[in-house]
């Protein structure tokens, strides 16, 4: 059974909570992610997306300089372990209408899962059959 370890992307891209979505949305583009892990000191306290920008700001014309991430970051950090096979957090992330979840191991979090992970599972399912 291929399990989310096997597609997950094993880097946590993070940024401050006081950083301005301007430079959320630079780092986003310079690491080639849709989303980041919000870190307030040591602890993570939320996730951010490309849609958190698009809704939250960019179709209400707020200036991106000015807000900041933790001002639209989800504040749930929803999560799914690595073990756990692709369909179970597929599923999760239905259920939830998100198109990214946090990946842990033991609690840790060891990485990020996107909808963009599920192109090459299918992928790759479909070419072994």
């Amino acid at each position: 059974m291929e399990t989310v370890k096997d597609y997950m992307d094993d880097q946590i891209i993070w940024i401050r909570s006081d950083a301005s979505v301007t430079h959320a949305s630079q780092k986003m583009t310079e690491s080639c992610v849709g989303s980041l892990i919000v870190k307030e000191n040591t602890f993570y306290v939320g996730f951010l997306t490309e849609g958190d920008i698009s809704r939250k700001v960019v179709s209400k014309k707020l200036n991106p300089d000015e807000v900041t991430a933790k001002e639209i970051m989800s504040t749930e950090i929803v999560t799914v372990e690595s073990a756990s096979s692709m369909e179970k957090a597929f599923e999760e992330m239905s259920k939830r209408k998100i198109r990214h979840i946090a990946v842990t191991t033991g609690g840790r979090y060891v990485g990020i899962l996107s909808i963009k992970d599920f192109a090459t599972y299918y992928s790759n399912k479909h070419a072994d059959e």
